[in-house]
């Protein structure tokens, strides 16, 4: 029996997610130059023509996986924020959310910190202006954190420039406790292990981030 329209748009679904998550995984650990479509094919557990099926060559394959990556980035933050709490509180578990993502997301938190390298190489600067992910995210932030000074509880300034200090803050930290991590890593702990040990950091970041923003801060 034939499948159905929908059964095949069902197994296409299937395939361009295990597609994407070969891709990511060959991508934190080869950058987009070194990346080839059998490492992808590999870690998809997929054939080399499959993924042929679908991308003509690797720089469609990678562009894709981008666009895709800055779609889940802003589904997060949006989904992050559309919480119930204070705009303290939406802040500090945001970048609490963010801090575990380097332990228990780690693939995704690793794509961003690589993916600046090779935005010019996939993207014309046109482009880029079009697909602004950061933008995006920062405008649900600069949403909370207006809410919040109308409410007293967010310290009365600017808040595109407050978000961009909060936001600085998370990515600083980011870049303290993968350094962290890494060590730790070097010495054999696990992932697992290796967060465990970070807690006591990760906590204080989420709150330093947070205390930032308060009111009452100085």
């Amino acid at each position: 029996m034939p499948r159905t329209k929908e059964q095949n748009e069902e197994i296409r679904l299937r395939r361009k997610e295990e597609i994407m998550k070969g891709a990511l995984s060959v991508y934190v650990e080869k950058g987009y130059a070194a990346a080839e479509i059998v490492d992808v094919a590999e870690r998809a557990g997929i054939g080399k023509g499959l993924v042929y099926y679908y991308y003509k060559d690797k720089r469609s394959l990678f562009r894709d996986l981008f666009l895709h990556m800055f779609h889940l980035s802003n589904l997060h933050t949006r989904q992050q924020f559309s919480r119930e709490g204070t705009a303290v509180e939406l802040c500090e578990n945001f970048a609490s959310v963010q801090f575990h993502n380097l332990f228990e997301n780690s693939a995704h938190v690793l794509f961003f910190f690589r993916m600046r390298f090779d935005l010019q190489e996939l993207f014309s600067q046109e482009e880029m202006l079009q697909h602004v992910w950061r933008h995006n995210n920062l405008q649900i932030v600069i949403e909370t954190l207006r809410k919040g000074m109308e409410e007293g509880q967010i310290r009365p300034m600017s808040p595109e420039l407050l978000t961009e200090q909060y936001w600085g803050a998370i990515m600083h930290a980011m870049g303290f406790l993968k350094r962290k991590k890494d060590a730790l890593l070097k010495q054999g702990k696990s992932l697992e292990e290796a967060e465990q040990l970070l807690q006591s950091e990760i906590r204080d970041a989420a709150r330093t981030c947070a205390a930032m923003i308060r009111a009452n801060a100085r």
